[in-house]
């Protein structure tokens, strides 16, 4: 935890000590999301060799079971997959809100840090003034090292940006560049560039390089340009938990007990054979006795052994059990159940209904839902901050934001709901339909319906009964007789 400002003095280390078991943490986690899960569970096989002679011999992690990049890409898609929708309380503002998200992306940004969110704890977006115009991005918070009240820790007295790079092709000669923004005060920010002393990992901060005019710089912006989103977060933390670590111990096993699986039904995958000695002959130049396929080897008795394959008894039943009752234990602790990552336990290909299938993502609807209400302050504060940027004023209680939760909507379902909420009457017009199912534009929508109704027409006109034509009555014929 830092409460000031000194872990940037001339001769501190870099990163500061406190920070570094959270910068691993980082690391890790990265590195599990892209795959790289032998690095990061090196020390489990090395608890395996205690039991298996020479580990790394006996299995390798050939079978990867990423659920870490599964979960986080999830819980993203769960939260902004179907955009939220935004509103505000005037039309004008309406207009200036649609343009914000328009402009700057910012939905599929807060998408990033959603995953940011869910790999690390926390995910930071930061806002940035470019000629008065409004961007925004998803910093990862690897060079983000907030400065805390000790009385409050919940209380950023700075945010503080620190990101080493070479200055030389081999690497040898680092600097390290910081900024510093303090949120009373987001008018400006201080810009630091320091020399690096020593070998990476083992820095310490050299003198600094900064030029005097160069250490203030103005940002131009309303408020604070730093918006924070944690996952879970408890009254002694400062930073958010990340959703790996709890289930970083069973994924480890898992791929540890698939890949033992795999290499012990590779090693028995070449048949065996087993039979009488007249199945085989002996080549005269080897010497070396093989097996004569394609002939017919008759027994002289029954006690002649028969030529039949070899067959195995696994007998593995145990280790799929154990398997079966780690993915039932990944299911529960990562609060995201078996429906998101496609187990629906329906072997007939039956797809549950919108409702069913919302019993099902319960949990993980939950836990999308927590994170969503984390989303919901700073992206109002940002939005406004945006127009603030482009000299229109939206206070933030006059923006309102309302979450989907990403799942289909079932449409028969929602039919017959509406049918029976409305007593069976049309709630939808037949030009709305056809824009919606055909995805027409207004005028071919009209044109297609002006199709219709003269088909319509035609129809009616060629089942009517034909009209009787009215008869002239016969007059009746004179008696010419006198």
């Amino acid at each position: 935890m830092l409460i000031n400002l000194d872990f940037l003095k001339t001769g501190a280390a870099w990163p500061p000590p406190s920070e570094r078991k959270r910068l691993e943490t980082y690391r890790a986690n990265r590195q599990l999301f892209e795959d790289e899960h032998g690095r990061v569970y090196a020390e489990q096989m090395k608890r395996i060799e205690r039991v298996i002679g020479n580990f790394s011999r006996v299995v390798s992690f050939a079978t990867i079971l990423n659920y870490q990049k599964l979960m986080s890409l999830k819980i993203a898609d769960l939260i902004f997959g179907e955009p939220p929708k935004f509103t505000a309380a005037k039309e004008d503002q309406q207009k200036v809100i649609d343009s914000v998200l328009s402009d700057t992306g910012l939905l599929d940004t807060a998408w990033h840090a959603a995953i940011d969110v869910s790999r690390y704890g926390d995910g930071l977006l930061l806002l940035s003034n470019q000629n008065n115009y409004p961007t925004v991005e998803a910093v990862s918070p690897a060079y983000w090292f907030p400065v805390v009240d000790p009385a409050s820790i919940k209380r950023t007295k700075y945010h503080v940006f620190g990101w080493q790079y070479p200055i030389d092709p081999d690497g040898r000669e680092w600097e390290l560049k910081v900024q510093i923004h303090n949120p009373k005060d987001p008018l400006s920010c201080e810009q630091h560039t320091y020399k690096l002393n020593g070998a990476a990992g083992a820095w310490s901060i050299g003198p600094e390089i900064t030029q005097e005019p160069e250490r203030m710089v103005e940002t131009k912006l309303p408020a604070c340009p730093v918006f924070r989103v944690s996952n879970v977060t408890t009254s002694d933390r400062v930073y958010g938990i990340d959703d790996y670590q709890s289930i970083d111990s069973i994924v480890s096993e898992l791929i540890i007990r698939v890949s033992q699986v795999s290499r012990v039904l590779d090693k028995h995958a070449n048949p065996s054979m087993t039979g009488p000695k007249s199945a085989l002959e002996v080549d005269p130049n080897t010497g070396v006795w093989n097996f004569r396929v394609g002939e017919y080897f008759p027994r002289r008795d029954s006690s002649e052994p028969p030529l039949e394959y070899v067959t195995w008894d696994a007998s593995m039943d145990a280790n799929f059990r154990q398997i079966e009752l780690l993915i039932n234990q990944l299911y529960t602790i990562s609060e995201m159940g078996s429906a998101i990552f496609g187990d629906l336990s329906n072997k007939t290909g039956e797809v549950p209904s919108g409702s069913a299938l919302r019993r099902l993502m319960m949990s993980p609807l939950a836990k999308a839902r927590r994170i969503a209400n984390k989303f919901d302050g700073p992206l109002k504060a940002l939005v406004s901050a945006c127009a603030a940027i482009r000299g229109e004023i939206i206070p933030v209680q006059d923006i309102s934001i309302k979450w989907n939760d990403g799942l289909p909507d079932d449409e028969v379902e929602n039919a017959n709901i509406m049918s029976v909420r409305t007593g069976g009457r049309a709630t939808i017009s037949q030009h709305t339909a056809i824009q919606r199912l055909d995805g027409m534009g207004d005028k071919d929508a009209a044109a297609e319906l002006d199709e219709i109704r003269a088909d319509e027409a035609a129809e009616d006109m060629g089942t009517s009964p034909a009209e009787e034509v009215p008869q002239d009555e016969e007059e009746p014929l004179e008696d010419n007789d006198e």
